[in-house]
């Protein structure tokens, strides 16, 4: 599968070797502040999360891509298109980076890649996004992408959470 590109980033396939780089965000404290209630995850969870994105291409034809750099090759995160909590049916955009690299609207920009992507890879009609009810920065990426801000849930990741939702453009049908 051809790479997603934008003027700043690439998002590629996810590889096994990524769970390493991902562990800046993962084994931080305050990367997870907003995902999973704080806890950092363990290697080993990582790369069980690897799996999870390729069997997902393999499945869908979209993923949770690797975030790199274009200038650098850095990997700086992961964005994209996954089933919510990993069980489906419904879908979410997601996304998580490095500390060092927010405020600079990478996650903006991997969004609509990543969105664009999925609508031309698929027959979506819907696709969701949940965020921390704090978690003010991620909700203004949402609703720059074109998200509608539907109010609290508690559906998801047992928690109460905000969630978004963004209908497939009509110029934009499969």
């Amino acid at each position: 599968m051809p790479d997603i590109r934008t003027d700043r980033l690439i998002l590629r396939e996810p590889r096994m070797g990524d769970a390493e780089p991902l562990m800046a965000i993962f084994g931080d404290p305050e990367a997870m502040r907003y995902i999973t209630q704080g806890r950092t995850r363990s290697l080993e969870q990582v790369r069980e999360s690897m799996q999870k994105r390729i069997d997902c291409l393999d499945a869908h034809g979209f993923t949770l891509w690797t975030v790199v750099l274009a200038d650098t090759n850095q990997v700086i995160g992961d964005c994209g298109i996954i089933p919510i909590d990993w069980t489906g049916p419904e879908f979410e955009l997601a996304y998580r980076f490095v500390p060092s690299v927010w405020g600079r609207g990478y996650a903006t920009e991997a969004g609509i890649a990543a969105m664009e992507h999925a609508w031309h890879a698929s027959t979506l009609g819907t696709i969701f996004g949940v965020t921390d009810l704090d978690n003010t920065a991620s909700q203004r990426v949402l609703t720059k992408i074109g998200f509608a801000d539907l109010g609290t849930t508690d559906r998801y990741y047992d928690a109460e959470l905000r969630l978004f939702r963004l209908d497939r453009p009509a110029n934009n049908q499969p």
